[in-house]
């Protein structure tokens, strides 16, 4: 039986219409043995069989039916032989096929509330060019030695003197021709506060990149340095995905010695992303002099390859929150050739993420009391007043990113976004105005408000009967006539994320003495904030109605705190001032949020 596993094969027909064959390991599950051949399946539970994310259909072959399969897939589905791939152990040859997610169209918020126009501190100079046998860094900088990255700019002034011509060219009416501009010895350099950034023999364009590494989304810009404009932009779904939904999924995943698959998957995305950026803007990947990076603790932690070990587990430790300064050839493979760091964050649950969307709303110089909330798998909240930031995290679950929905997905093209109930029906809007697939977590958040208007939904967040004798409530069919609904487990989904971010909220300013009135500006951060429906949002309780009026939308203000500190690097010195501002407040260990976390369950 063991030579007939190890002889093994999987076909693999994927959605490009092309096949691919791999070897079956013995006792890998046919998601882990995918995944590691580079193949993305969406798994938001981790692998734990009870996300149905992660389905397959055999065409050749057979795999037996599992309890998980039974449990998140349809009679139908089963007889046509779709499978659970985190549920299947694969023992003959075999061939499958894999789907479109809609993933690889994944809308994210990649904009930010203000669009900063001023240039940054980038200085243009000619530098005249001395032929003699002093080096050319001393002839750059004569008083510092230069830093590695500077010496490989230097390093095109020999590239370019080695190619000095006997005679100038000239062109065919007798001037002078461009390339005389090498001999002349004149070369454009580009300083940032004293530090050599790029030098050509001709005016070129200097860009910087931000990335924004997310639980469940990746998004980037490109920054031109000279104009401190967007020059393009680029978002996808964070791949790592495949591992789990949640950062306690993924930390269990490294810890079980996945971690390099889940440091290669995010460091190839962004890799990926910077290419389609420069596409984008029809620019040379080597015109990029600076990378930008933020994301939460873990995500940072997985990109550098750093143990995630003492991550899931009191007192959860970090290896580091510092800033991270280093070579792009260090993480990136490729021509990319530059600076990059890493911002810093304020604890295991508070991250480099919040750090920049604190310095890109500027918490720190508000006079009055202000809140900063970012919802999405990890809720994060900082409350500023009387010249200090309290911070806090708490677990709001997935469900507000489509996850643990048995339709839900992410904001993919054809993801219902909005819902009303008109004429007796649940009337809904998709992405793009696409067939629906599935419902993302804005919709989510408006199903259960327009279910509990129309009293098909109770306080309790228990389905009416009466109404619902289904226990489900229908929304829409998918092009290949599956009904897309919404189920009772899918309400306690949103109840349990919905009461982690509100109660979370309530005992941050019960901490610091504070009341819904004493707050002057609750900025909304993050993609599922920019998309709520604000009416629906504090319909279900999950914003106070006292606060509704005093909304700022953010957008992606992770990424805007990094272009920030991109397009001023003496903002490197506020972000230590604000680390060094902010104090941690454990939920855990308050007594207010875990009496009002159940308090908060219900819809009142």
């Amino acid at each position: 039986m063991n030579g007939d596993l190890m002889r093994a094969t999987l076909r693999i027909m994927l959605p490009e219409t092309r096949e691919q064959e791999i070897p079956v390991e013995p006792g890998r599950s046919l998601l882990k043995t995918l995944q590691a051949a580079g193949i993305y399946l969406p798994a938001i539970c981790g692998g734990q069989g009870n996300c149905g994310k992660c389905k397959v259909r055999v065409y050749t072959g057979s795999l037996p039916v599992t309890p998980a399969d039974r449990l998140c897939l349809s009679h139908s589905q089963l007889e046509e032989g779709y499978r659970l791939a985190c549920a299947a152990f694969p023992q003959r040859d075999m061939g499958i096929e894999v789907f479109e997610t809609g993933e690889q169209h994944f809308s994210t918020v990649n904009v930010f509330a203000q669009e900063h126009e001023t240039p940054c501190g980038l200085e243009e100079a000619l530098f005249c060019l001395e032929k003699n046998a002093q080096s050319y860094a001393r002839q750059l900088i004569p008083d510092r030695p230069l830093s590695y990255l500077e010496l490989r700019e230097a390093s095109k002034l020999a590239d370019t003197q080695g190619r000095f011509f006997e005679e100038p060219p000239r062109a065919s009416n007798g001037a002078a021709s461009p390339a005389a501009n090498l001999e002349s010895g004149t070369y454009h350099v580009y300083w940032e506060q004293g530090k050599i950034l790029h030098i050509s023999y001709k005016p070129e364009p200097v860009y910087a990149v931000a990335v924004d590494i997310g639980t469940t989304t990746l998004a980037m810009v490109l920054l031109d340095l000279q104009t401190g404009t967007i020059a393009s932009r680029f978002s996808a779904v964070n791949r790592q995905r495949e591992f789990g939904g949640d950062v306690i999924s993924r930390i269990q995943r490294a810890n079980e010695g996945d971690l390099v698959l889940l440091s290669l998957s995010v460091r190839n995305q962004i890799t990926e992303g910077i290419a389609a950026l420069c596409r984008d803007a029809s620019a040379g990947v080597q015109a990029i002099r600076k990378i930008a990076i933020v994301g939460n603790t873990t995500m940072l932690h997985l990109l550098l390859q750093l143990s995630c070990c003492t991550l899931g587990q009191t007192p959860f430790t970090p290896v580091t929150l510092d800033m991270v300064s280093l070579g792009s050839r260090e993480i990136f493979e490729g021509d990319l050739s530059c600076e990059t760091v890493i911002l810093p964050g304020i604890s295991t649950y508070v991250g480099a993420d919040i750090t920049a969307g604190l310095l890109f709303t500027e918490l720190h110089t508000k006079a009055d009391p202000v809140v900063f909330m970012d919802i999405g798998t990890n809720g994060e909240m900082a409350l500023a007043y009387q010249g200090k930031i309290l911070c806090t995290a708490t677990a709001a679950g997935p469900a507000f990113e489509g996850g643990n929905i048995r339709w839900g997905t992410g904001s993919v093209m054809g993801a219902i976004s909005q819902v009303r109930f008109r004429d007796g029906i649940f009337a809904c809007t998709t992405i793009g105005n696409q067939p629906p697939v599935g419902i993302c977590g804005s919709g989510v958040v408006d199903i259960v408000y327009q279910g509990l208007k129309q009293d098909f939904i109770q306080s309790s967040g228990r389905f009416n009967p009466k109404l619902l004798p289904t226990g489900e409530i229908f929304l829409a069919r998918t092009q290949d006539n599956r009904d897309i609904v919404f189920c009772q487990k899918d309400v306690r989904e949103l109840q349990l994320g919905k009461s982690a971010i509100r109660s979370g909220l309530d005992a941050l300013l019960n901490h610091a003495g504070l009341g819904y009135g004493d707050i002057k500006t609750l900025y909304l951060a993050g993609g599922f904030g920019f998309n709520l429906n604000l009416e629906s949002g504090v319909g279900i309780g999950l914003i106070p109605e006292a606060l509704r009026p005093k909304i700022s939308l953010a957008g992606n203000s992770a990424l805007g705190g990094a272009v920030k500190l991109l397009l001023n690097p003496d903002n490197e010195k506020t972000l230590y001032h604000l680390v060094g501002q902010s104090e941690e407040f454990s939920l855990p260990q308050d007594k207010y949020f875990t009496k009002h976390f159940i308090d908060n369950i219900d819809f009142e």
